[in-house]
């Protein structure tokens, strides 16, 4: 498989004599330059920059989480229903679910986490909606609990900015180690959005945000205008701006256009 040119917290793990997860927010650039280059504060429209989840809004799957369990036939339904009630915590709730990955003493080397995350499908209009924003001048991101190996390859497909999400501890030898790298916890991406929009320079007045479940409800606490497409629960419609029932991104960007222009 071809090498990632742009290092994520998981393929910098086995390199760094770092812990990732103790570090600063991991906010990578797709552009080889500093994430703040990519705003335009100097625009006349409303928006600076639009966040976005990635798993159920961006990719067309809940979970790319799930889609490894599902490709390794393991379920996580006991670690979920453990994390529900608020006994473990992400980075546990993380390790368990790699520990059902490596049963049996399988080693799992990142490349067949690459692989079969490969297999994922961007929702449609996705890129045209990625192009539109960015003829605006508006920067692009994604805000997400899913893995970086993914975020990462939809970053980059859909041309977009900049990405935050969770990774993988590797040995030395690609494989994985057994932890998580955790900086977006699933109950709040509130905290990581605000501190990519602190090291941004971008006021909450120029932020938009766009999810699918209540869980993206914090980010978009910490914006001014959000759109639920595809809602997967009431959460996330009582917390949007606006409401897109169906998958095309189109028409999302239709209603940050508008909103742009207000």
């Amino acid at each position: 498989m071809r090498h990632n040119p742009m290092p994520t917290p998981t393929h910098r793990s086995r390199r760094e004599a770092i812990d990732l997860a103790n570090g600063w927010l991991q906010m990578v650039s797709t552009h080889r330059r500093p994430p703040r280059d990519e705003i335009h504060p100097d625009r006349r429209g409303r928006f600076e920059l639009v966040l976005f989840d990635m798993d159920g809004t961006l990719v067309d799957k809940l979970s790319s989480w799930e889609m490894i369990h599902h490709a390794l036939g393991v379920s996580n339904a006991a670690n979920w229903e453990r994390y529900s009630r608020g006994e473990i915590d992400d980075h546990e709730f993380m390790r368990s679910d790699i520990e059902l990955w490596k049963l049996g003493g399988r080693e799992i080397h990142v490349e067949e986490i690459e692989s079969i995350l490969a297999t994922a499908e961007l929702m449609p209009g996705a890129k045209e909606c990625m192009d539109a924003l960015h003829a605006r001048g508006i920067a692009t991101g994604i805000m997400s609990g899913g893995l970086d190996v993914l975020a990462h390859r939809v970053a980059v497909d859909l041309g977009m900015d900049m990405y935050v999400a969770n990774g993988l501890a590797l040995d030395d030898a690609g494989r994985v180690a057994g932890k998580g790298i955790c900086f977006v916890e699933i109950r709040d991406k509130g905290r990581p959005t605000r501190e990519v929009l602190s090291k941004l320079g971008v006021p909450k007045e120029r932020v938009a945000a766009v999810g699918n479940s209540v869980w993206d409800a914090p980010m978009f606490a910490e914006a001014s205008f959000s759109v639920a497409v595809n809602p997967a629960d009431y959460g996330v419609r009582k917390a949007a701006t606006r409401v897109v029932e169906g998958k095309d991104l189109r028409e999302v960007l239709a209603h940050l256009l508008e909103a742009d222009r207000a």
